[in-house]
């Protein structure tokens, strides 16, 4: 158990419990000695939640927009033949966001969702193109697009997803490296309503880092009231002034 907002850093222990009475126990017997306030996950079988309705609000899907379809994301790679320009069309990010080695940007779009002739689309696909986020519960899942427009005057003009973008890219530019994917969590940035891009890992931890960003508090602000953990606010109405 760790406390939550430390948890990226401080070292963790997995601890089993068991259920006794109205508490957790240490499996081995005693009470669990943590600081008050600490957060903690605990992972269960579904099939042993006895509240049907916590059970749904805790597993349910939500699959929502983050960005619509035409919004232009950036790829930071590794190019070591890069010329002096490319560092000009760098779009404005924090020092600390840009991944190590990075010399380019590249811009790519999000296009529509194309389906093949035949194709059935999978549960929870959404049916039109942009950056979704799929959740179950309170996981974050995963980040959903539709195809990718490549830059203009790039070889192949479309990739079928952002990683394939990527691995499209990283082949054109990067081509010291022998293999040609990787984290397009930490590689792929969207600008925000500040003019600022950041990295779409920022999105799928759904925290907000160094500062408020209004998209994100918005977003998950959407996302707690779909998922039932946030009440609906309740507009009050002006006091009348006494005469």
């Amino acid at each position: 158990m760790s406390n939550y907002f430390d948890s990226d850093w401080a070292p963790q222990v997995r601890l089993p419990l068991k259920r006794v009475g109205e508490r957790w126990e240490f499996l081995y017997g005693g009470d669990v000695p943590v600081a008050d306030g600490t957060f903690a996950e605990l992972i269960l079988s579904v099939g042993q939640i006895t509240d049907e309705q916590f059970k749904q609000r805790v597993t349910q899907e939500v699959t929502f927009e983050i960005l619509p379809e035409g919004s232009e994301l950036w790829v930071a790679l590794s190019d070591r033949n890069a010329p002096a320009s490319a560092k000009q069309a760098w779009p404005k990010v924090l020092r600390e966001d840009v991944p190590a080695g990075a010399t380019r940007f590249e811009k790519i779009r999000l296009g529509p969702r194309e389906m093949r002739p035949g194709q059935i689309p999978l549960p929870g696909m959404p049916e039109k193109g942009g950056l979704w986020l799929k959740l179950k519960g309170l996981e974050r899942c995963e980040l959903l697009s539709g195809t990718i427009h490549m830059p203009d005057g790039f070889s192949t003009p479309t990739a079928t997803s952002l990683n394939h973008a990527f691995t499209l890219l990283s082949q054109a530019y990067e081509t010291h490296r022998i293999s040609n994917t990787g984290n397009v969590y930490a590689r792929v940035f969207y600008p925000d309503r500040d003019g600022v891009c950041y990295p779409l890992d920022d999105l799928r931890k759904g925290v907000q880092v160094n500062k408020e960003r209004e998209l994100l508090h918005q977003l998950w602000a959407d996302v707690e009231q779909k998922l039932g953990w946030r009440p609906t606010p309740q507009v009050q109405k002006p006091k009348k002034k006494k005469q």
